[in-house]
Formats: structure tokens, C-alpha cells, sequence
């Protein structure tokens, strides 16, 4: 008896996962949407949505439409759409976002940048410290 299949993948079969206990290094280039619950060493390209799980680490570079973080996240993060980042997230390195939402407990340690899709690079400028003639105090600037 031959069995019907659908040739049509819905969005949650089209989920590429890596499951929690499992290290993967590498890249990936994925029109779908991604979801970590392992651990992931390089760099993440896709036009779907990136889901971190609470056990999930991700170090290297990110581009993707929209994120969902839970986990911790180390390096460069560029989101064109919401960032989402929930009480348990960590990140440390550079955000860009397009729209973000914080959860009160996430922590982020780096710079915060609304991404107006000017740059295509991800770069992280020190601050500079400049002195006011007037009243000899320092104040950081951009």
C-alpha cells in the first residue's frame, strides 16, 4: 500500500535543530529557521527564525530575521527584525537589532545598536573618552 505524502514541509518540520548534548562547528547558510539546544562554534547565516534554547550556546557570528534567546549567546549578533531575549539569556558581544524585547534577569555585556541595514558588517568601535574644555570632566562618546 503506497502512502500519501505531502510534498509541502510546514515551517515546524523545516526547523533544523541541534539537540542538547550534541557540539556542531562550523557554518550555517539556512533559509529555514534553526533552533540550538547544544552547543554551535562559528558562524550562523539564515533568512528564518533562531531559537536558543535554555541549554543552548552559540560563540560566532549571527545574521538571522528574528531570534529567540533563552540561552547564552558569545560574539557578534545581527537580527533584522525582534530580538527576544528571555530572564535566563546571556549575550556578550555586539547586538544589532532591528526591534528588541528584554526579560527582566537577561544579561547583556556589550554594545546595543538599533540596525538601521546600512552596514553589512559587524564591527564593535571602542569608546573614546573625551575631555569637556569647560569643566574638565570626561564623557564617553561614540
Amino acid at each position: 500500500m503506497a502512502r500519501n505524502r505531502n510534498a509541502n514541509v510546514s515551517m515546524e518540520q523545516g526547523i533544523n535543530r541541534i539537540v542538547e548534548g550534541t557540539v556542531v562547528e562550523g557554518a550555517i547558510h539556512s533559509e529555514s529557521s534553526i533552533r540550538i539546544d547544544g552547543r554551535f562554534v562559528g558562524d550562523i547565516r539564515t533568512s528564518g527564525r533562531l531559537v536558543i534554547g535554555s541549554t543552548g550556546l552559540v560563540e560566532g557570528t549571527v545574521e538571522c530575521a528574528d531570534c529567540e534567546s533563552e540561552g547564552r549567546i558569545l560574539g557578534h549578533l545581527r537580527v533584522t527584525g525582534l530580538l527576544s531575549l528571555k530572564a535566563t539569556a546571556e549575550v556578550e558581544g555586539e547586538i544589532r537589532y532591528g526591534r528588541m524585547a528584554v526579560e527582566a534577569g537577561a544579561r547583556i555585556d556589550g554594545l546595543c545598536k538599533l540596525d538601521s541595514g546600512e552596514e553589512n558588517e559587524l564591527t564593535v568601535d571602542a569608546p573614546r573618552m573625551t575631555q569637556v574644555q569647560d569643566e574638565g570632566l570626561l564623557q564617553q562618546t561614540a
